[in-house]
């Protein structure tokens, strides 16, 4: 099995089977009311899980489960899941174990990866914050439990997210929060389902509109759009390289000046300066575009399984 895959090491290398597509009420509790958390979830998210879940039923020999963990922010009862990356576990009892020096590796890894600027939607001080934890499966079984308890070691209101891989159709994903229920005077941790909404940044809406032409028909758009501006780009250039030209050899006496042509290179050299006036919000747009790139890069590295 893939190293990057969640394993179980040495206790047992195949888990018993537990369903996890059935609704269990002593889990989940429909009737309780949440904290009133609002979750944002951006897409490079699903994304990377649904990554994960392919590679889980591709690579999958041990009968195991994928499970990850959520990267993101955190502000009151504001939750902002930005990525996410695979975890390990052991399995004890037919409990899961989270492997801790596993998740501390890949939490130094993420903090390595610079922070970007405004636009950009991780940086180094929320990108490495654990918000909470994501499974396969259409609904938390018992077992979820446990692991949930291991995670609020890490983040006391973490929240769990499950991801539906068997749904071919709609991308079915719901997010739970864990409370404290004391009915029948006993209490026990149980799940509350709560609402989330998307949320995405300009470079998210770019990369997942390529992703998703490329997938289909090996183009997108962003891609014709790139061709289209570069043809301008290399034309534009091409046109510049023909005025000094012709510049310099009237300069070096090779070629004869044509007053007309000069007075239409003086205006247009005239109405350069209202395009420097710009020229400072552009410098400063291209330097953060180009340090955004590199950081999309190593964070796909990052949360990509070999």
């Amino acid at each position: 099995m893939n190293d990057s895959e969640p394993s179980s090491s040495g206790v047992t290398s195949r888990e018993k089977s537990v369903p996890m597509d059935t609704f269990d009420d002593n889990v989940v509790c429909k009737n309780s009311v949440s904290s009133g958390s609002m979750v944002h979830l951006h897409p490079l998210v699903a994304m990377n899980i649904a990554d994960h879940a392919t590679r889980f039923q591709i690579n999958n020999k041990n009968h195991q489960y994928a499970l990850g963990v959520l990267l993101g922010k955190q502000t009151g009862r504001d939750i902002e899941i930005i990525s996410s990356f695979d975890v390990c576990y052991d399995v004890v009892d037919n409990s899961w174990i989270l492997n801790r020096d596993y998740l501390d590796s890949r939490l130094e890894q993420v903090s390595q990866i610079p922070a970007g600027g405004e636009s950009w939607a991780v940086s180094t001080s929320s990108v490495s914050d654990i918000v909470g934890w994501y499974a396969l499966g259409k609904f938390p079984s018992p077992r979820h439990i446990g692991m949930h308890t291991q995670m609020e070691q890490v983040n006391e209101s973490a929240v769990l997210l499950m991801f539906d891989h068997t749904n071919d159709k709609d991308l079915s994903m719901k997010i739970y929060e864990s409370i404290t229920d004391l009915s029948n005077n006993q209490s026990r941790t149980v799940f509350v389902e709560i609402q989330y909404t998307v949320k995405t940044t300009e470079s998210e809406r770019i990369g997942i509109d390529h992703a998703a032409g490329s997938s289909i028909s090996g183009l997108s758009t962003v891609s014709d759009v790139v061709s289209s501006h570069q043809s301008a780009i290399f034309m534009l250039n091409g046109r510049a390289q023909v005025i000094c030209d012709y510049i310099r050899e009237v300069k070096e006496g090779k070629r004869k000046s044509n007053p007309a042509i000069m007075r239409a290179i003086s205006s247009l050299v005239a109405s350069l300066p209202l395009a420097k006036e710009h020229s400072d919000n552009f410098d400063s747009q291209c330097s953060r575009g180009s340090g955004e790139a590199p950081m999309i890069a190593s964070l796909a590295t990052l949360t990509k399984g070999s």
